[in-house]
Order: structure tokens, then C-alpha cells, then sequence
């Protein structure tokens, strides 16, 4: 528990250098008798799970008495800890430069226009007093007039901010500029939509609009509120990407997004994400988890529920909230379903173990990558998406895996789950042991059964057509990858087992002819498409300098189209079960926050 009596941890933070991105922080902590004084910074953010170093940004670090000013001795004892001797003063001073020029929702970004602060990656603290106040002040410029954050306001002054525990300091970003915020109410809470660098061309009332819906969409989903106030922190900064907070979200979008129909509904299904997580993975957690170790690796192989069925829901419920046609919400699964079984990666490692391994692969990805690993996110929905369907089956859509995501919060919000603790909780709803179905999706490599999936919404595959005409071939495979870098048709990947592969063909490659005559990785499509499945052609590549004449026998394209359809003539029972699937069963009765216990 937060030690409420006890002098609060201080910082200031100044941005006299923001053109050149970099900020100073002074971070202030009463000595209380100690002899030494060890201060750590985290090697990692919750949410994000790789080790990225953040120490490697401070520049100069020195420590002063914080009365007299006069210097004290500080020694580095880790690679992100440090030791001040405090001689008998009564307060230590210890100001660093940060270089703050990592552009994520993970790191830290200070140009002229605006900063991004990251918890994890700007405090150092005392490694003994975590759980104490941590006090924030920011001294602003003058064209940053907003922040937006949050953490709670001293005093009603909007520059003086407050954490109850350096935990709570890590999960609330700062946003500082001149900041475009549009505000509402949904179930009982305040939301504020913070956009920065749009330049006009967002409706971020719209947008708000939007955003508000799916709020109450997902409050309607758990059927209670754990936050009084809620902040998405929305930066438009040519990127992607969003992290979760307890109250607070991070999105990274483009300015243009707005103005593209796909792109929004992108952002849109982003916002669903990460708002979701409020819930899961915030709040009801894996219970590896449940403590941080912002020092250290936590092993958990529980993403698949913790990301992947967020990544199922957060689809599903954009188009409960009517923000996504049926006809594009089958587009969005069935790019990811396509994206999973078409990585010969998915029969190289169980879901279980990618979540294991996410602090060495899932962050690292590389030419090898869809050969040799599965996302947790996209098979972990595919897995999470089937499982809805055995239990609305199993128990004629009286229950669903809604329900089994309510039980877990009510049961393990406190102590944490394991993939047993879900596995009870699925087996309790459905009325049936699914504990064999449970092991063979998350534990092996067997490729999943969409039967009962297909049958029970009335939906079937779309059968794979030529560009061109559907009584014509589908164009050869060659299994390779190929982008131009620098006006060179370089092959960026390999698939396993691919003609290309088989062909002797590597990643790095440079990409001349095919039989003789010029190719780039502009028309290598149109060209291949000129050929017969099963022709060998002879491909011209550079290999760092040297010319390779590389024989390629073209194969046949995969038949299997992963694109979902719905049947022509769904039965009544079909019909019925898609139309329930696509919108809230039982309407949930929302527990606003004054009304929680």
C-alpha cells in the first residue's frame, strides 16, 4: 500500500533544450538518516514486454545536497542504478539530462512542437520507496500551453501532478503542447480525447463522437467502470501503434487518417483495443503479473488471453458499436486469419510458448520471423473467436465467452489468473470439458478447427479467384518477398519450404532477371503471372556483388482461400446466431464509479 505519511518523492522538469530534444529532470528525495541513497530507472514499461534499456538515455547525472547545493558522491552501480552517499545531509538532489528521441508509445519524443514522456522511461526513484507519493512539476514553454495526463492535479494547478506510488507514475504518460482536447461523460466517468499534431485535419469532434461509443459499448460489455476519469492520448505523428494504461491510452496515427475510410476504422479498432485493456490486462492481469518487476523479465504464458482475446474483441465490439459494417468486420478477421496460416511460423511454435518468448522474439522480429514464430495478438483472437463459438454452441447461445471474461474478473481480479483459471472459468460457462480443445489450440501446433466456427454463423471460405477472371489460373508461387530499396529489387523474405527457398534463393539478394530480361520489384508480379505453374526459370541475382544464375521451379498456389463469406442461404438457427454475435446479448447494467463499493 502507498505509505500515505511519508515525504513524497519530487521532481521537476524543464524543457529548455526541447529543440534538441532533450529535457533535464531534478529529482529530489529526503535522505531520512540513510547513509546512501540507491536510485534505479526501469529497464522496461508494462504492456510492452522487451527490455529496452531506457538508462541508456541519461546523458550527465550528478547528485548535490538539496539544501546546500554542494556536490555528493554518486557511483553507478548497475547498468540502471545508481548509489549516492549522502554524508548526513537531510535532502539529495539528483539532476540528469534525458535524450528524448524515440518516436512509440513506449518511449520518449520532445521536439519544438510537443513532448511525450513516458513513466518508465524519464524517473529515476529510490529502490526503497516505490510504493510512497511521487510528485511531478513541469515547467512548460511558452507555446505549450496543455498537458494532458492522468495523473491527478496538487492544488487544482495544472503543472503539479501526483502518483501514489511510483507504479501509477509509470502508467501515466504526459503529453505538453498545444493540445486539441474534446471531452464527455459515459457511464458515470469523464473521457478526454487529447489530439496533437493534426494540423486541422481531424474532426476530433467526430472523432469523439466515436470514441465515446465505443466506451459505452465496452462498460456495457464488463458492466463496470473502475475509473473516474480517462484520458486517450492521441498523437499524429506518422506512426503506429498503442499502449495501455490504468487510465489512460496511448495511439500513434497519422494526420491523414481521418480522411481515409480503412485508416480510421484502423484507429478506431486501435481505440477499442487499448480501451479494452482497461479491463484486461490492466486491472485483471496474468498472475505472473499481478507485482511488476520494472527491473526484470516476468514469463507469463498468458498473452494469448491478455492481448489476444483483446485483439478479438476489439473488432467485434466496433461493430457491436455499429462503427464497422458485418461486411467489413468479416474483412478484418479474415486478414488475420489469413495472415496466421499463412506463416509457416504457426507450425513451428504453440501459442503458449510465443507468449513465453515475447521479451526475445515478439518485439525482435526479422527476415526469419514468419518462418519460425506466431503473434499471440492474431492467433490468440483466432483461438479466443473459436472458443466463443464452442460455448455458444455447447450451450445453445445461452452463454458465450463475454461470459467467461465477467467470470474471470469477478473471480481473479485480485489474485491474478493462470491459463487453468481460464480453462475452469470456459469450462463452468460451457457446461462441457474443454480442457483437450484448450491444450491442442494453445499448447501444440495443430492447425485449428473452424467447423463448428463456420457452421454456427453460417459462414464459409470464399474460393480463391484469378485477378483477372475466375476461369483462369491463379498466378505461380515463388515464395518470395521482394521490395525496391534504393532502385534494387532486394528479397526481404523467404518462405519455408517455398519454391524460392528451395531454389537456394536468401534474404538479401538482389533481384536482376528473370530468363534474361530485366525485373524489378515493381512488375516481378505481372512477370511471374506470364508463367505456368511447375516452369523452371532461371533468376538472375546479386549476392554482395557476385552474379548467381538460380534456377526456379514455380510452384502452385496454396488452393485454401482464408477470406470469409456468409453462406447464401443461412438456415433460421444461422441467422440468428450472426445477428446475436454481432451485437451485446443481454444488456449488462453499468456500475458507474460513485456506485462501486
Amino acid at each position: 500500500m502507498p505509505e500515505k505519511n511519508l515525504a513524497p518523492v519530487q521532481y521537476r522538469v524543464s524543457f529548455r533544450q526541447a529543440e534538441n530534444h532533450r529535457c533535464d529532470v531534478e529529482v529530489t528525495v529526503p535522505a531520512e538518516g540513510a547513509d546512501s541513497i540507491e536510485l534505479m530507472m526501469p529497464v522496461w514499461t508494462p504492456g510492452s514486454y522487451l527490455v529496452r534499456e531506457y538508462a541508456r538515455q541519461i546523458e550527465t547525472i550528478q547528485a548535490r545536497d538539496g539544501v546546500t547545493n554542494h556536490p555528493l558522491v554518486m557511483e553507478k552501480s548497475t547498468k540502471n542504478r545508481w548509489v549516492v552517499t549522502t554524508k548526513g545531509v537531510s535532502e539529495v538532489a539528483v539532476r540528469y539530462s534525458l535524450y528524448c528521441r524515440e518516436l512509440g508509445v513506449r518511449t520518449n519524443w520532445i521536439e519544438r512542437d510537443f513532448a511525450f514522456l513516458t513513466g518508465a522511461a524519464t524517473f529515476l526513484t529510490p529502490v526503497d520507496r516505490l510504493d510512497r507519493k511521487h510528485l511531478v512539476r513541469i515547467e512548460s514553454l511558452p507555446h505549450w500551453p496543455n498537458v494532458a495526463t492522468s495523473l491527478a492535479k496538487v492544488d487544482e494547478d495544472v503543472w503539479t501532478r501526483v502518483a501514489e506510488s511510483f507504479d501509477e507514475l509509470v502508467d501515466s504518460p504526459i503529453l505538453i503542447g498545444d493540445i486539441d482536447i474534446q471531452s464527455f461523460e459515459a457511464g458515470g466517468a469523464k473521457h478526454h480525447l487529447a489530439t496533437i499534431g493534426t494540423d486541422g485535419l481531424w474532426n476530433t469532434a467526430k472523432a469523439a463522437e466515436d470514441v465515446k461509443k465505443i466506451v459505452e459499448t465496452e462498460q456495457a460489455f464488463w458492466g463496470v467502470v473502475p475509473y473516474r476519469e480517462y484520458w486517450f492520448l492521441n498523437l499524429a505523428t506518422e506512426s503506429g501503434g498503442g499502449l495501455e494504461h490504468d487510465n489512460s491510452t496511448v495511439l500513434m496515427t497519422s494526420r491523414w487518417a481521418m480522411k481515409q475510410k480503412a485508416k480510421y476504422t484502423d484507429w478506431l479498432g486501435l481505440v477499442s483495443h487499448e480501451f479494452f485493456h482497461t479491463w484486461n490486462v490492466r486491472r485483471l492481469r496474468p498472475k505472473v503479473l499481478m507485482k511488476y518487476d520494472f527491473e526484470g523479465e516476468q514469463y507469463t504464458r498468458e498473452l494469448w488471453v491478455a492481448e489476444g482475446v483483446t485483439s478479438y474483441y476489439d473488432d467485434l465490439l466496433l461493430a457491436r458499436s455499429g462503427l464497422c459494417s458485418p461486411k467489413d468486420y468479416l474483412e478484418r478477421i479474415s486478414k488475420g486469419i489469413s495472415g496466421v496460416q499463412s506463416a509457416p511460423g504457426r507450425l513451428i511454435q504453440p501459442l503458449s510458448e510465443s507468449s513465453f518468448d515475447t521479451w526475445i522474439k515478439f518485439y525482435r522480429p526479422d527476415e526469419n520471423a514468419i518462418n519460425s514464430r506466431v503473434s499471440y495478438y492474431t492467433k490468440g483472437s483466432i483461438v479466443a473467436m473459436l472458443l466463443d463459438a464452442e460455448i455458444r454452441s455447447a450451450t445453445q447461445n445461452q452463454k458465450s465467452l463475454d461470459d467467461v471474461m465477467r467470470m474471470l474478473w469477478k473471480e481473479h481480479l485480485q489474485s491474478g489468473y493462470t491459463t487453468a483459471d481460464v480453462l475452469r472459468a470456459a469450462n463452468a460457462t460451457s457446461g462441457k470439458d474443454l480442457s483437450e480443445w484448450f491444450h491442442r489450440s494453445i499448447e501444440t501446433t495443430e492447425e485449428p478447427d473452424f467447423t463448428t466456427f463456420l457452421s454456427w454463423y453460417g459462414l464459409e471460405w470464399k474460393a480463391k479467384e484469378s485477378a483477372e477472371a475466375k476461369d483462369k489460373p491463379l498466378p505461380p508461387f515463388h515464395g518470395m518477398d521482394v521490395s525496391n530499396q534504393q532502385g534494387k529489387a532486394i528479397v526481404d523474405k523467404v518462405a519455408k519450404d517455398s519454391p524460392a527457398a528451395q531454389a537456394g534463393i536468401n534474404v538479401g539478394d538482389e533481384l536482376l532477371a528473370i530468363d534474361g530480361y530485366r525485373v524489378g520489384a515493381e512488375n516481378l508480379t505481372e512477370r511471374v503471372s506470364l508463367y505456368e505453374a511447375g516452369t523452371i526459370v532461371e533468376c538472375t541475382m546479386a549476392r554482395r556483388g557476385k552474379l548467381l544464375p538460380i534456377k526456379l521451379k514455380l510452384g502452385v498456389q496454396p488452393a485454401q482461400s482464408w477470406t470469409l463469406q456468409r453462406v447464401a442461404k443461412p438456415t433460421d438457427e444461422q441467422e440468428s446466431h450472426w445477428k446475436d454475435w454481432l451485437r451485446i446479448r443481454e444488456p449488462v447494467q453499468v456500475v458507474a464509479p460513485d456506485k462501486q463499493p
